[in-house]
């Protein structure tokens, strides 16, 4: 028989935290001012999209137009609905088939992110733009999402399954990061939100590129950034698989990896990824401070509660976000549940670990028990002596 613990998911977790004073108070007020840093002031309420699905004279579209639909339209908008608490949701504007001038070689890109040309996704934007121009006032939408109709894996038929293309691929998503404005052959412009996902993508991929668009821009970076490695997804002597690139975090934010299986609903995404989109509130984070102990109650990330996070703020601008992740509503999926321990490096740039995960177990393969559990011997204790922190996981 399987022990209580085993079965029982608790509604929340009770959590004890002891924080050695290992920094100036001064750090602590400073981090209490702003207490989840940066969030963006477009991810709430309806985000009006235009979606393109596009044909190209010489490719018929495997998958037909309403099985697509229902991914782009409804299941989208139900994922950000439940990621979100209901803070946000999608106004969709379905189009297709809409044609495109020229064939799809003059259009497919490489399936490495640094080796994409920037001229071939304005291309098809722009393209898509002047077929619609006649019956769209493109100024009516927030976002743009163009889905190619062709069946596509990495380096065939459009190359590359999705991307973002602003903020992202039309300017780079290193350095100077801007949108780049588009205009159609007939002068109407569109300088909004905008993605691309070919029509057997996942509907993580989808979810994966619109919180780019959501999240926007803070101080010429994307506020919701990939959380895999940028490097390891380049590199051309690999075909780009999760398992390759998918380092600091696995499965355990879908912008790190956008499904945990094939054939099964996208994972969730972090308490990092939720504050960085405003889902999460000041009130809903306890900060602890240098030279606190702390105890409290953490609800699941999946459901909305009055206490969601833990921050730790360490050295510098680092600092620890701790989250309770269940087997709940998109989380089923995960490979674990318990406590999570999120390191965060905000300085760094995207593509290089902006987020850690603190793997309780790093033998096990993939962070497939990533997660801190009081009854389990070799997981019920974080413990850094650098910074002076242990996090113990709840009895349940």
């Amino acid at each position: 028989m399987k022990r209580l613990q085993d079965r029982f998911i608790p509604a929340i977790l009770f959590l004890l935290l002891m924080i050695g004073c290992y920094g100036p108070q001064v750090r602590a007020l400073e981090e209490e001012k702003n207490i989840l840093g940066p969030q963006s002031t477009l991810a709430k309420g309806e985000q009006h999209v235009l979606m393109a699905a596009v044909k190209f004279p010489d490719i018929e579209p495997t998958f037909p137009l309403e099985r697509i639909r229902k991914k782009a339209v409804y299941d989208l908008n139900e994922y950000v609905k439940e990621q979100s608490y209901g803070l946000a949701w999608v106004k969709a504007d379905f189009r297709g088939w809409v044609k495109l001038p020229d064939p799809l070689s003059t259009y497919n890109v490489s399936p490495y992110n640094f080796k994409v040309d920037r001229t071939r996704v304005k291309k098809l934007i722009e393209d898509t733009m002047t077929a619609l121009q006649k019956e769209t006032d493109f100024s009516q939408y927030q976002h743009l999402l163009i889905i190619p109709g062709v069946f596509t894996m990495p380096g065939k038929g459009y190359g590359m399954i999705c991307y973002c293309a602003n903020p992202g691929m039309l300017s780079g998503v290193r350095g100077d990061l801007r949108y780049v404005p588009l205009k159609s052959r007939g002068g109407k412009e569109f300088r909004g939100g905008v993605f691309v996902g070919t029509e057997n993508l996942h509907l993580g991929m989808f979810a994966h590129d619109f919180l780019h668009a959501l999240g926007g821009i803070h101080e010429k970076r994307r506020l919701v950034p990939c959380l895999y490695n940028f490097e390891l997804q380049s590199d051309a002597s690999q075909t780009p698989s999760p398992e390759h690139h998918a380092i600091y975090m696995g499965s355990w934010d879908i912008m790190s990896e956008h499904f945990v299986k094939k054939g099964e609903p996208p994972p969730g995404i972090s308490s990092f990824t939720k504050i960085r989109l405003g889902w999460i509130s000041p009130e809903q984070v306890l900060l602890v401070k240098p030279g606190e102990t702390a105890m409290t109650f953490l609800s699941p990330l999946s459901q909305k509660g009055d206490m969601l996070v833990v921050k730790i703020p360490l050295k510098d601008s680092l600092y620890y976000l701790i989250e309770n992740r269940q087997p709940i509503g998109f989380d089923r999926n995960l490979p674990d549940s318990g406590l999570l321990i999120l390191k965060v490096n905000p300085e760094v740039a995207e593509g290089s670990g902006t987020t850690k995960i603190m793997n309780a177990n790093p033998n096990a393969p993939h962070f497939s028990q990533a997660t801190f559990r009081i009854e389990q011997n070799n997981r019920n204790l974080y413990l850094n002596r650098d910074y002076k922190v242990a996090i113990v996981p709840p009895m349940v």
